[in-house]
């Protein structure tokens, strides 16, 4: 095919209140399209930014990284502030134009740090048996003490890390285009206006149809001491999609460890994300996320 992978990014100049490491949204996008920048080096790439509602300063910036990177083949396209939703929509309408020529796709969005071999590390995971999805991401929430249903995930080795199969990710991932063919009604879950947790749960059913994990995550949920929501989230599937869960064909999504990407949000960075960003930043929001969010902590700050 002629390209190698097609990505449409995604682009929002508001910072989120849970974001980490910056307090300026255009400083974080500069970092990330840097890290963006150097992971796709020696790549076959289509590129497509969405900038939502950004100031000229965006265009310019990514004009100035992208437009005279040799195997990039860069546009962009300015939307009216029409938010996450929507701009997910517009995501799915771009890589269907694409699937024709791109061997794989990969809906992105502007706040990931990467490792410079994520996209060479996911797209040869991808292309084996059973391997449907990939997330650039080491989920922390997979590190919780209560999410006992973590325990049953089937792990697989490849050339430099292992992946973990996984019930959900955020909106940011990558798939073949023939599966994106087949997934795309179940894709469209969130650009209708549902949930990245629910369109998971839709797409790879892992834990909807046990027993263990809707009902007995449920009144885990109404009997510990500390309420943890997500072990609602089998039995909320079941409320929010109903037969659809039943009908809709299953996907396998795999996450890697080590984490081949930083999502730049305090509940979601992952483990062992101090070489991607900083020892002595990764110490500082580890030690934030035990203060803030209860993370279990796999390693002392002092233990990388």
């Amino acid at each position: 095919m002629k390209y190698q992978i097609a990505i449409a990014h995604r682009v929002c100049p508001v910072l989120a209140k849970t974001a980490s490491h910056y307090t300026d949204k255009f400083e974080m996008v500069k970092a990330t399209t840097a890290s963006l920048a150097r992971a796709l080096t020696g790549l076959r790439v289509k590129l497509v930014v969405i900038l939502d509602g950004c100031p000229p300063e965006y265009a310019r910036l990514f004009d100035d990284v992208f437009a005279h990177i040799e195997g990039v083949d860069y546009s962009r396209e300015n939307t009216p502030a029409i938010g996450n939703h929507a701009t997910y929509g517009r995501q799915l309408e771009i890589l269907a134009d694409c699937a024709a020529e791109a061997e794989n796709l990969y809906f992105s969005e502007d706040d990931y740090l990467y490792e410079s071999s994520a996209f060479a590390a996911m797209m040869r995971f991808l292309g084996r048996p059973g391997v449907d999805f990939v997330t650039p991401l080491d989920h922390p929430d997979a590190y919780l003490e209560d999410r006992e249903r973590v325990l049953a995930s089937v792990v697989r080795v490849s050339e430099d890390r292992h992946w973990r199969e996984v019930a959900s990710t955020c909106c940011t991932f990558m798939l073949t285009s023939s599966t994106f063919m087949t997934a795309r009604k179940s894709l469209s879950y969130y650009a209708n206006g549902g949930s990245d947790y629910m369109m998971g749960e839709l797409l790879t059913k892992k834990d909807v149809f046990s027993l263990h994990a809707v009902f007995g995550g449920a009144i885990k949920y109404v009997f510990a001491r500390e309420h943890n929501w997500m072990n609602l989230i089998p039995a909320l599937a079941w409320l929010k999609l109903g037969p659809r869960l039943i009908f809709a064909p299953r996907f396998r999504l795999w996450s890697p460890m080590p984490t081949l990407a930083v999502h730049l949000c305090k509940p979601s960075l992952p483990p062992s994300f101090e070489k991607i960003v900083g020892r002595d930043d990764a110490a500082a929001a580890i030690t934030r996320n035990r203060q803030e969010h209860g993370l279990m902590a796999k390693r002392a700050e002092g233990d990388f």
